[in-house]
């Protein structure tokens, strides 16, 4: 009668490999459903900022100290939970090419927003909930998961409600769309995960 509770040596390996899989993802889940909730925060509270006129430096206040804050909690988190977090993880190819593709055409549209000016902010808002839409739509795909979907046709609504608002209100929607269409449909998969994995 074997005194552990592990599978026979042959299989011991697989199983641990097919746990730490598990674990990763299920990490890596919740901390990007946290980090849409962070960027929620930071885009809610710039429209605040500049809507009320409330005298407070945004871009050091909000962002800065939100995202330095965010970047020392998200390491002690995957330190905790001993996972090594790959921006571009190598065993997820499609999800990695697709996540790539996203990261560079969002760099394109800040660039031509910001440096350029070639965009106005309704239309950058637009094409940005498009983006993010596209990237939620792959991640049903490949999690098989209807929130990432529910979530990729909220945040197209925004991008249509982006273009007929006015340029005040861009970071409004994309905010909105960090919050209820990225955020929220995060949770709900690793919940779901977490769920079918007990």
């Amino acid at each position: 009668m074997p005194v552990t509770s592990l599978p026979p040596a042959q299989d011991t390996e697989l199983a641990l490999s097919v746990e730490r899989a598990y674990r990763e993802s299920l990490v890596t889940d919740r901390l990007g459903a946290i980090w849409s909730l962070i960027l929620a925060k930071c885009f809610l509270a710039q429209w605040a900022i500049l809507r009320f006129a409330i005298p407070v430096g945004g871009p050091f206040y909000v962002w800065t100290l939100t995202l330095v804050m965010g970047a020392v909690a998200s390491f002690y988190y995957l330190r905790a939970h001993r996972v090594k977090l790959r921006l571009l993880p190598t065993h997820f190819r499609v999800g990695a090419a697709v996540l790539a593709g996203l990261l560079v055409a969002l760099g394109f549209v800040a660039y031509a927003t910001f440096a350029l000016g070639a965009l106005p902010a309704p239309v950058a808002a637009a094409f940005a909930a498009i983006l993010m839409g596209s990237w939620s739509l792959a991640r049903a795909a490949l999690r098989r998961a209807w929130p990432p979907f529910a979530g990729a046709l909220l945040w197209w609504g925004l991008a249509g409600t982006a273009l007929r608002s006015p340029a005040e209100q861009a970071l409004l929607w994309l905010g909105l769309g960090m919050l209820c269409a990225q955020a929220l449909p995060g949770f709900a998969v690793a919940a779901r995960q977490a769920n079918q994995r007990v």
